[in-house]
C-alpha cells in the first residue's frame, strides 16, 4: 500500500517551489509520490504541467496526481517554440488557476523557462504585482539569459521570447 509506505517513510522531503501568489506556485516537474503527497498535505489541489513531451514522467505524474487526489492538466507549451502562444493558450491557463478552489503547482520540466513566461503573465494580469517586480521574479526564477546578454543560440532564443512577452504583455 503507497499510503503506508509513505506513513512508514521518516525521511523529510524537500518541499521546493516558488510561492507566486495565494493561488499559484511555481517549479520544475514532479515524480516522486513523496512530493506529490507534502504537495497535497500543503493545499495542492492541482497540477499544471506544461511539457509538450510523451516522457515516462507525464503519464507517472499523471497517475500519481490521480492517487493523491490531485486534479492533474497538461496544457502543452513546446520547448522548441521560437514564438510565445497565443494569448488564448495563456487565457486558458489563467482561467484555470483562477477557477480552482485551492492552490495551483504549475511547472515545465524545469521549471525556468515555459512557467517563467505563463507565471509573468499570469501576474501580469491577475496580482497587482509591479511590472518591475514581475520581471525580476522571472529572471531571478530561471531566465537568467537576459543577463547574459545572449552569447548562444539558446540564449538569443529565450532573450527572443522574453522580448516578445514583454512586447505584448508589458508596453
Amino acid at each position: 500500500n503507497m499510503n503506508t509506505y509513505l506513513s512508514q517513510n521518516k525521511t523529510p522531503i524537500k518541499f521546493t517551489s516558488v510561492k507566486v501568489d495565494d493561488k499559484l506556485l511555481r517549479g520544475n516537474s514532479v515524480t516522486s509520490p513523496l512530493k506529490i503527497r507534502k504537495m497535497k498535505k500543503n493545499g495542492i489541489t492541482q497540477v499544471i504541467d506544461l511539457r509538450n513531451s510523451a516522457h515516462i514522467e507525464s503519464p507517472l505524474e499523471k497517475m500519481l496526481c490521480k492517487i493523491f487526489g490531485i486534479k492533474y492538466v497538461n496544457y502543452k507549451f513546446s520547448h522548441r517554440l521560437n514564438n510565445i502562444p497565443n494569448q488564448d493558450f495563456f487565457e486558458t491557463i489563467n482561467k484555470s488557476i483562477l477557477e480552482n478552489e485551492g492552490q495551483t503547482y504549475m511547472h515545465c520540466q524545469y521549471g525556468h523557462h515555459r512557467t517563467g513566461l505563463a507565471v509573468a503573465i499570469y501576474e501580469k494580469l491577475h496580482t497587482n504585482k509591479s511590472n518591475r517586480d514581475i520581471i525580476r521574479n522571472m529572471v531571478d526564477n530561471g531566465y537568467t539569459e537576459i543577463k547574459s546578454k545572449g552569447k548562444t543560440h539558446k540564449e538569443k532564443k529565450y532573450i527572443n521570447l522574453y522580448e516578445q512577452m514583454i512586447d505584448k504583455y508589458f508596453k
